[in-house]
C-alpha cells in the first residue's frame, strides 16, 4: 500500500505537492524542487528566515507559508490540516505574480 503524504485531493483530481505549487504559482513544475523535511525546518525555522506570506486553502484547510531563504530564492513550506509538513525550493522571481487559483486567498 502506498502513502499519499503530500498529496491534494483536488477537484482536477489527486496531485502532489510540487504540482499544486507549480499550478497555483503558474510555474513550471520542473523549477519546484522537493525539499527534505529536515532541510526545509532547518532552512525557515532554526535559521529565523523572514516569512513572506502564507496563504490557506478555503476548501481544504491547507496552509502554504513562503520564506525567505535568499535573495534569489524561496522556501515553501505546505502544511496538512493534522499538521504534516513539506517544504519546496522555489525561485522568488516565479513567486512574483501571487497565487493564481481563487480558494487559495493571503492569511497574514
Amino acid at each position: 500500500m502506498g502513502s499519499h503524504e503530500g498529496w491534494s485531493h483536488g477537484a482536477s483530481g489527486v496531485r502532489g505537492g510540487k504540482e499544486l505549487v507549480s499550478e497555483l504559482f503558474d510555474v513550471d513544475v520542473a523549477r519546484v524542487q522537493s525539499l527534505s523535511w529536515s532541510l526545509g525546518r532547518r532552512l525557515t525555522v532554526e535559521s529565523d528566515a523572514r516569512q513572506r506570506f502564507e496563504l490557506e486553502s478555503r476548501r481544504t484547510n491547507r496552509s502554504l507559508t513562503v520564506f525567505e531563504a535568499s535573495d534569489d530564492t524561496c522556501v515553501l513550506r505546505l502544511r496538512t490540516p493534522v499538521g504534516r509538513e513539506r517544504f519546496y525550493g522555489v525561485a522568488t522571481v516565479d513567486l512574483e505574480g501571487g497565487p493564481e487559483k481563487g480558494d487559495w486567498v493571503r492569511t497574514e
